[in-house]
């Protein structure tokens, strides 16, 4: 038997933001995910029926979400939730998918993330990463240099106001 064809995908993409109407597409992003980086997003392995609450609640309820759309599917995405005791400080998230790495999504979701924070008036994102998690860490390098250690996890602080990005 033959060796599996690795996947190469040249297919184009575009940021979008998504609304209430892209639930179902978000959700299926999510359930597009891998084990590993379902846990990379949520920090646990969630049943698949709070990923749809999530995907619902999150283009519902007055956070900002940005996907990576190609050819009609969601295979990224980037979320900004303001905290609910400081509403000018946010928390980032985001997901792309395993085949659709290292094509400058992640970079792309990042960059949108800040603009809107920005736009917004956010004065702060954090983003709080898994110690294993090294892509993420790499890409929040290239947004900021404030990188520490929380309650065992990493957490990137973004000063979306008044930082450019480094890229």
């Amino acid at each position: 038997m033959s060796e599996p064809e690795s996947k190469t995908i040249d297919a184009p993409w575009r940021l979008i933001r998504l609304g209430p109407r892209d639930g179902d597409r978000y959700c299926d992003h999510l359930m597009r995910l891998d084990s590993e980086d379902r846990r990379f997003r949520f920090f646990e392995e969630p049943e698949e029926f709070l990923m749809a609450l999530h995907a619902g609640a999150a283009v519902a309820d007055g956070r900002i979400v940005v996907g990576c759309e190609s050819e009609g599917q969601i295979r990224g995405v980037g979320e900004l939730l303001a905290d609910a005791q400081d509403p000018r400080r946010g928390e980032l998230a985001f997901s792309v998918e395993r085949d659709w790495r290292r094509r400058g999504l992640g970079r792309a979701l990042m960059q949108a993330m800040i603009d809107a924070a920005r736009d917004k008036s956010f004065r702060c994102l954090e983003l709080e990463i898994l110690p294993d998690n090294l892509a993420m860490q790499n890409l929040a390098r290239r947004f900021t240099s404030d990188l520490q250690r929380r309650n065992g996890n990493v957490i990137a602080t973004i000063g979306a106001c008044v930082t450019k990005s480094r890229v």
